[in-house]
């Protein structure tokens, strides 16, 4: 907590004020009267407001190493850097904190660091810095985050400062896109303990393009760092990322203009009122003058089985759940439209006939977050057609632990390995085997090779029925009057960074 001021403590107002009052009549009984105060100069314009972000959902840490929420992954993209970045809107591969990363041999990936490389802190970045944030990430190991693309990594070297050498154990295509994943974020080896998590009460250590100067779960401030090197520079000098508590808070921010932009948080009534005020407006924004920022096939919303569940396992339920959401189903895979080698594999739309579930009543739980737009409502959807089975009934839940979980969390990278992780890393036992063999032709190969294996990796997600898509949607973002998003404004796996945003 901040402290405050000895002279501003709200207690000692009132003597002060006293003290003060008591001493003007004093002085006022022992001198001439005054001469008539001079003109006032003008007052000066008040202090800009800081640019202000308003999204749900409490910060939790700031460790890329364990971030997974929105929230944590919003600010780790954009405190740290990683070696490399993919494009979100082309899906290409290109250095960050890196000048350059290639192959030297089929089993040797290179990458090599800028001379002039520092930490928020004045700490040099090198080589040391970056073997050690990889291989601590790989030590804590956090379940569902890009840690699994590094499966390939057999040893890294570093001859001296600036080259980083990874030593593969078999010649993966994805080893670049792998260091673009949030988990290979760059930290400061003498700020980070090697084998725990950074407290949320200390301070991140980057060299990304901002630095953080106060963390809670309720908000984040931060500024421009101005020794960054590399390819995402902050426009603004100064941002504040605002926790509000929920949807009515998020809509009162854009109808009294407390915030200059507000980042998902609406659920669908909220958005439909929004919407419906811009609709009707002679050049398209709200009364305070937001406007709803394009984002296009952003926002993909997937059920996914929670692979500790008990009732994962049966074949029957698993292929019934699918097939109860496919008349409400508008994405046909679970790799998104617009993504390279997305291949059509579930079905849409129509009357599919449900199988039957005999036996004993099944009670299962589906679990969503409340700070993702439209999910209370949307789960309230899926709740009443996987009932429709019949012998089966649905409690939600909004934490814990779930049998089904649905989410709109992106990829960590976007392309179609990335999209793919969250299926390839829990497999079920009859199909592993076969996995195992597609994920290393995809892997290993190029072209029609690699199409074919990512192709059928994708339809057998549609038989195994683990990870379902649902839809396949635009992105929720509003932006107050004068603020705009420029450049590659999200990071690889198309999240939000802060490091676009610009105010008139």
């Amino acid at each position: 907590s901040t402290s405050m001021r000895a002279d501003r403590h709200p207690r000692r107002a009132p003597i002060r004020a006293a003290l003060l009052v008591g001493l003007a009549v004093l002085l006022a009984a022992c001198t001439q009267p005054a001469p008539p105060p001079p003109t006032q100069s003008p007052t000066a314009s008040p202090t800009p407001r800081m640019f202000t972000l308003a999204t749900t959902g409490a910060v939790t840490t700031a460790d890329p190493a364990v971030a997974r929420s929105y929230t944590d992954s919003l600010v780790v993209n954009s405190i740290y850097q990683r070696l490399m970045m993919v494009l979100p809107e082309t899906g290409e591969l290109k250095p960050d904190a890196a000048t350059d990363c290639l192959f030297t041999s089929k089993l040797v990936y290179e990458c090599t660091l800028p001379d002039q490389l520092f930490f928020h802190n004045g700490h040099v970045l090198d080589s040391s810095d970056v073997k050690f944030s990889i291989q601590r990430a790989l030590r804590i190991d956090t379940p569902d985050t890009s840690i699994g693309l590094l499966s390939a990594l057999k040893r890294i070297d570093t001859p001296d400062a600036h080259t980083v050498r990874f030593e593969l154990s078999w010649p993966d295509n994805q080893f670049g896109y792998a260091l673009a994943g949030q988990a290979a974020s760059i930290v400061d080896e003498e700020a980070f303990d090697p084998d725990s998590a950074l407290p949320l009460e200390t301070l991140p250590i980057g060299s990304g393009p901002y630095e953080v100067q106060t963390i809670t779960p309720g908000e984040v401030t931060v500024k421009k760092f101005e020794k960054y090197v590399g390819p995402k520079a902050g426009l603004l000098d100064a941002l504040k990322v605002e926790i509000v508590a929920d949807s009515v808070a998020a809509e009162t921010a854009i109808a009294d203009g407390t915030a200059d932009a507000v980042w998902r948080s609406l659920d669908n009534a909220a958005l439909q009122r929004v919407t419906d005020e811009i609709d009707g407006s002679a050049d398209s924004v709200t009364a305070k003058g937001f406007r709803r920022f394009p984002m296009p096939g952003m926002r993909v919303t997937q059920l996914v089985w929670n692979q500790d569940s008990k009732l994962r396992d049966n074949t029957k339920l698993r292929a019934g759940v699918e097939r109860a959401l496919q008349p409400d189903r508008t994405l046909d895979s679970i790799v998104p439209v617009g993504v390279a080698d997305h291949a059509k594999s579930f079905l849409l739309g129509g009357r599919p006939k449900l199988p039957s579930l005999d036996g004993n009543r099944i009670h299962m739980t589906l679990g969503y977050l409340p700070t993702a737009p439209g999910h209370a409502d949307l789960a309230s959807l899926i709740r009443d057609r996987i009932e429709s089975l019949g012998g089966v009934s649905v409690r939600l839940v909004t934490g814990g632990s779930a049998d089904l979980w649905l989410t709109d969390s992106p990829a960590w990278v976007n392309n179609a390995t990335g999209w793919l992780q969250r299926y390839l890393e829990h497999p079920l036992a009859g199909s592993r085997a076969k996995l195992e063999l597609l994920e290393t032709r995809a892997r290993t190969t190029s072209g029609t090779a690699r199409t074919a294996a990512l192709t059928e990796l994708q339809q057998q997600a549609a038989a195994d029925a683990t990870v379902l898509p649902v839809s396949q949607g635009n992105g929720v973002l509003f932006l107050a009057r004068g603020v705009d998003l420029v450049g590659e404004a999200f990071g690889s796996g198309q999240m939000l960074g802060l490091w676009g945003f610009t105010r008139a």
